[in-house]
């Protein structure tokens, strides 16, 4: 278990903090939103992954790292609608023409209509649960830093390599669960000295794979929420099966040797 030094662990919780000051910023930058909400709230969410693994650096994961996630539950509808859309556009299937247009309509239709300003007491809710989030991490003696930094560490490591390996069942949880877990990793590492951690790159292009795969989930399950199920729309469930299990299998792949450089 790799352990900081004290400046170092300051320095990483100073880097938290104004992060967390930079999300408050965002979210108050919504009231004056200038008509692009979906990609001011992606910004958000973004962030709001980042953050959540820094809290769980300073094993603060049960705690502050979820008053981060519900900001970005509650705020998923507009930029949700676009993934989708995204999602959609990159499978570009070709198939029934009728059923693609239906699909293709609804799901713009859905970007524009999600397009507004939350309320102004949404927003104050959120950046509630920032400042809630700070007071956690404030409350951290400074000299019980350093430990509580390496422990987090050697938790979120172990949790990416538990989840990696249980990629070959193929059960589409466990994609979902490695990538939140490959993802609160990368958040938390980017909190520390880039000479204190080396950080795989095959570790970002797991996480792109099972971005996509969980898209491609996400997609599927609105479809099916919308009637375009498998017996209306059969080949397009299959062209989606097969992408998934392409994505999947180079997951497995990348999971495997990720797990030989880790222990190499």
């Amino acid at each position: 278990m790799i352990i900081p030094d004290e400046t170092t662990a300051q320095h990483a919780r100073e880097r938290l903090t104004t992060d967390c000051e930079t999300m408050k910023s965002l979210l108050l930058g919504l009231l004056d939103s200038k008509g692009k909400v979906a990609e001011e709230i992606h910004a958000i969410r973004k962030l709001g992954k980042s953050l959540r693994g820094g809290f769980s650096l300073f094993r603060l994961g049960k705690s502050a790292a979820l008053e981060i996630q519900a900001i970005g539950r509650l705020l998923s509808g507009p930029r949700d609608a676009v993934s989708r859309l995204n999602t959609w556009n990159k499978l570009g299937w070709v198939g029934d023409p009728g059923i693609s247009a239906a699909i293709a309509g609804l799901l713009d239709q859905q970007t524009h209509s999600a397009a507004r300003r939350p309320p102004p007491e949404t927003i104050a809710w959120c950046v509630d649960r920032v400042s809630a989030a700070l007071d956690e991490l404030h409350a951290l003696p400074a000299e019980h830093l350093p430990e509580r930094i390496g422990k987090g560490m050697a938790k979120l490591e172990k949790r990416v390599r538990s989840r990696c390996r249980r990629l070959d069942h193929r059960a589409a949880e466990d994609f979902h669960e490695a990538r939140k877990a490959v993802k609160a990793w990368l958040g938390a590492v980017g909190f520390l000295p880039e000479e204190m951690i080396k950080e795989d790159p095959l570790l970002h292009d797991l996480a792109d794979l099972l971005g996509d795969e969980n898209d491609l989930a996400t997609l599927s399950a609105w479809l099916d929420e919308h009637g375009f199920t498998r017996h209306f729309a059969a080949e397009l469930w299959t062209a989606i099966e097969s992408t998934r299990q392409r994505l999947q299998r180079k997951a497995i792949k990348d999971a495997a040797r990720l797990g030989t450089a880790s222990e190499a």
